[in-house]
C-alpha cells in the first residue's frame, strides 16, 4: 500500500513498504502483530524530492487501512507538518505526535 498527498513543494507519503510491526519488523507468523503504516514527509528542493529532516515514522495505522482513512490521514499528517516545512522549522516534535495516529483518530 502507497498514498502519497502532495501541497506545492511538501509531499506526504503513507507506505507499509518497510515492514514494520508492533515491536519493530512485521512477524507475518505472530497473530498479535500488523504490518502497520509509515508517513515520509519531504520538500522539493530544485525539482527533486528531499527527505525532511525527522520526518519519517511508523505509525499505528494498519497496512489494510480504507482508502479514505489512508487520504484523512495524508491530510491530518499535511495540515500539521505544512507551514513549519516551508519556514524552514523542525517538524520532529509534531510527527513524533503523528506517530500515534491510529485508525479510531480518523
Amino acid at each position: 500500500m502507497n498514498h502519497k498527498l502532495v501541497k506545492a513543494d511538501v509531499m506526504v507519503e503513507l507506505s507499509d513498504e518497510t515492514s514494520e510491526g508492533w515491536n519493530g519488523d512485521y512477524d507475518p507468523f505472530d497473530p498479535n502483530d500488523d504490518l502497520l503504516l509509515r508517513f515520509d514527509v519531504s520538500h522539493r528542493v530544485n525539482d527533486a524530492w528531499e527527505l525532511v529532516d525527522n520526518g519519517s515514522y511508523c505509525t499505528r495505522l494498519p497496512a489494510t487501512l480504507e482508502k479514505q482513512k489512508a487520504e484523512k490521514a495524508l491530510a491530518t499528517i499535511m495540515q500539521e507538518v505544512y507551514e513549519p516545512v516551508t519556514q524552514g522549522y523542525s517538524i520532529k516534535k509534531t510527527c513524533e505526535v503523528l506517530s500515534w495516529l491510529q485508525p479510531s483518530d480518523l
